[in-house]
């Protein structure tokens, strides 16, 4: 089960056991979500009993944000709406049911009260007559106000008690408006603090857009350096780095020179032995960034191979966002942690 039952995004809550499933699916293979995936959605929908509104919400995000077979998308969409139909139609009829009950039982209650009233008191009041609509027609209806004082009576309230009462309800219905007014200030506020909030993360998002992990090819490199010295070499792998277009696998204009001359040092020198570390910035969501990030990394290593350095000299490792260099807040910071970086591991003879 998941540490929390709920994920904040973008200032709304969603499911975070359905947005699990739904990412653990794509991480294990590129390809859309099957049928399977979708019964297991579904199934963790049902598991709940009803058909919430942070679930709706979550069901949208993850159809717009990941990819489904037709499949497994019309099998999650009518499934669904099956289920939901299902679920409604008998919390409508338990509604009419107990509302017609309730009512049957309180008119034979007050029919009763009223009989055995008149029977033990022995005469019928004049009201209980009017409203049978038994007497003659030269009785007069009771007034509004005679009506008033048999209930206030009934209670045993004076008039003066009663004006009181009046005084307290407006109150009380007086308080209620204020505080419903107080509430919707702050409501208002809080809007405003979060459009605030999401204009400032706007510029972040918007970079985040799409991202690809083709491979863009490079031109045709040249060895700056022959290293003359195998402290020298060592020196140039430990500080070099190669640097990348965001969200992509695109590198920097001066790629090719860096390969090519980081070959001849490990061609020169086959006692060294180096990682390849991919890195990233923080945009995007931490899975997706380790997966680019090991992409990255197997890219210049493959790289190296193909000018004749010797794959049992250098490994790859993608490290995704959790390594950065710089600031993650600026421009220039995230453009120096997208990157592939070395390290030297060992040296032999």
């Amino acid at each position: 089960m998941a540490d929390s039952y709920y994920r904040t995004i973008s200032g709304k809550q969603y499911d975070n056991e359905l947005l699990e499933i739904a990412e653990k699916a794509t991480k294990r293979s590129k390809a859309p979500i099957g049928k399977n995936i979708a019964k297991t959605l579904f199934d963790a929908i049902k598991d709940g009993g009803d058909y919430t509104d942070v679930e709706k919400r979550t069901v949208k995000y993850i159809r717009d944000n990941f990819k489904f077979s037709p499949e497994a998308d019309e099998y999650l969409r009518s499934e669904i709406r099956k289920w939901a139909a299902k679920i409604s139609v008998p919390a409508a009829k338990k509604k009419t049911t107990t509302k017609g009950t309730t009512k049957k039982e309180s008119t034979v209650k007050r029919n009763s009260s009223r009989s055995a009233k008149s029977s033990f008191e022995g005469f019928t009041p004049y009201h209980e007559n009017y409203e049978g609509g038994d007497s003659s027609q030269d009785e007069v209806a009771p007034t509004p106000e005679y009506n008033e004082l048999v209930a206030l009576n009934k209670f045993q309230i004076t008039p003066k008690q009663n004006r009181i009462g009046r005084i307290i309800l407006l109150a009380l219905i007086l308080l209620f408006f204020i505080v419903l007014i107080v509430f919707g200030i702050r409501s208002c506020n809080r809007s405003s603090k979060s459009t605030e909030n999401i204009n400032q993360n706007a510029n972040v998002s918007s970079e985040a857009g799409t991202r690809s992990l083709e491979r863009v090819a490079l031109s045709e490199g040249r060895a700056s350096d022959k290293f003359e010295s195998q402290g020298r070499a060592i020196r140039y792998i430990n500080d070099l780095q190669i640097r990348f277009i965001k969200q992509s696998m695109q590198t920097e204009e001066t790629a090719a020179d860096k390969i090519v001359t980081l070959a001849e040092a490990l061609k020169s020198y086959p006692g060294i032995h180096v990682r390849v570390k991919g890195h990233t910035c923080f945009i995007g969501e931490m899975d997706e960034n380790k997966i680019l990030s090991d992409e990255r990394a197997k890219f210049i290593y493959d790289e190296l191979v193909k000018y004749g350095v010797n794959a049992s000299q250098i490994d790859y490792r993608g490290f995704g966002e959790t390594a950065e260099i710089e600031s993650n807040s600026t421009e220039a910071g995230r453009i120096k942690n997208r990157r592939v970086d070395f390290t030297v591991l060992s040296v032999t003879e």
